[in-house]
């Protein structure tokens, strides 16, 4: 009996593959070689594989099933008796697999197909939805250009002051721009009440309504002598305005102090005091109830009165130092002047009292 630890003629009648060589050997069909069979076992991946063929060595080459070998690494093996050659192939999908595979393909192709059709519907649902805005926008920029044009003609010019009225945004939300050189017309400024300048504002944004009613307004008067900003506004959704007098806020501030320090400037008397204008230019009013307190206004003299006119020029000239400041006395019914004081370039005093 021949065992695997023993010597023993085999007649190779197979081919093998070398499992440390790189050549490929084939037994002629006539010779007879010496084999070792040694309980030889292969691993694929950590896990041994068996066969009925086992393999052996010869001439210290151990040989392996070449088919075995082949599709452990997922290659197919076959015999062309005509030819005589061993034909090594990759393992493809099977028909089952393949229809598989086309039938998924196909259904993915199907739904990249509508996903491409929808995003065309929406490319030119966007591309219509662009154009109509742009054509609003043109519309509403004409219209804006043509509403300018109107606003300037009837609002470039009030109370002596020349204004460039200016206008830019769309239909929702529209920036009115105001520009006036407060140097040049400084004077006539300080004549002009917070109450003038709202109507003026107001009477231009109602202008503006009247052609976009739903449009929010937002904008300022700017100087541009300074270069800043001297009002600031902004309507609701109801198109009620919000005024911030920019520069007039130390202004404003001034105006409370005088008239603390001067409502009982003169026993028996009640007055008020009013400030208008910039920090270039300043006027303040001095106003008195004259029928009830005429009586002791007029038994004041006239150096009471400049004096008292003087004093509260020093405190105007203290917050703003280089302003033209000017100052009257009215009577609140109906405005009459009742003095006036200012002082020239060369500091001397200016006062005229009217009867």
């Amino acid at each position: 009996m021949i065992n695997n630890k023993k010597k023993r003629l085999v007649a190779l009648a197979t081919t093998a593959v070398f499992c440390f060589s790189s050549a490929i050997y084939a037994a002629p069909t006539t010779k007879t070689l010496n084999a070792i069979f040694n309980g030889i076992k292969i691993s694929y991946n950590g896990q041994i594989k068996t066969d009925e063929k086992e393999p052996f060595i010869v001439d210290n080459t151990t040989y392996v099933p070449l088919r075995l070998v082949a599709e452990l690494v997922g290659k197919n093996v076959t015999w062309d008796g005509v030819n005589k050659q061993i034909a090594i192939t990759d393992n493809g999908p099977s028909t089952s697999d393949q229809a598989q595979q086309i039938s998924t393909l196909t259904a993915q192709l199907a739904q990249k197909s509508f996903e491409i059709a929808q995003l065309k519907q929406e490319k030119a649902a966007l591309e219509q939805q662009i154009k109509t805005l742009q054509e609003n926008q043109k519309n509403t920029t004409t219209d804006l250009s043509k509403l300018e044009e109107q606003l300037i003609k009837d609002y470039e010019e009030y109370k002596n002051i020349e204004f460039d009225i200016q206008l830019s945004g769309n239909k929702d939300k529209i920036t009115l721009k105001i520009k006036v050189d407060l140097d040049d017309f400084a004077r006539a400024w300080s004549k002009l009440s917070q109450k003038d300048i709202e109507k003026y504002i107001q009477d231009i944004c109602d202008d503006i309504w009247d052609s976009f009613k739903d449009a929010k307004i937002e904008g300022y008067i700017y100087d541009t002598d300074a270069r800043e900003d001297v009002v600031e506004f902004k309507s609701d959704s109801k198109q009620k305005l919000k005024f911030d007098f920019v520069g007039n806020t130390d202004i404003a501030d001034l105006e409370d102090e005088l008239n603390y320090d001067y409502k009982n400037y003169f026993t028996g008397i009640r007055l008020s005091v009013e400030l208008d204008g910039d920090k270039k230019d300043i006027v303040y009013e001095v106003r008195i109830d004259y029928n009830a307190y005429g009586d002791e206004w007029d038994d004041l003299t006239d150096s009471q009165i400049r004096n008292f006119m003087s004093e509260i020029y020093d405190d105007i000239e203290d917050e703003f130092p280089g302003a033209d400041i000017e100052g009257y006395v009215y009577t609140s019914s109906n405005k009459t002047m009742l003095a006036k004081y200012y002082r020239s370039s060369s500091g001397s005093h200016r006062f005229e009292r009217f009867d």
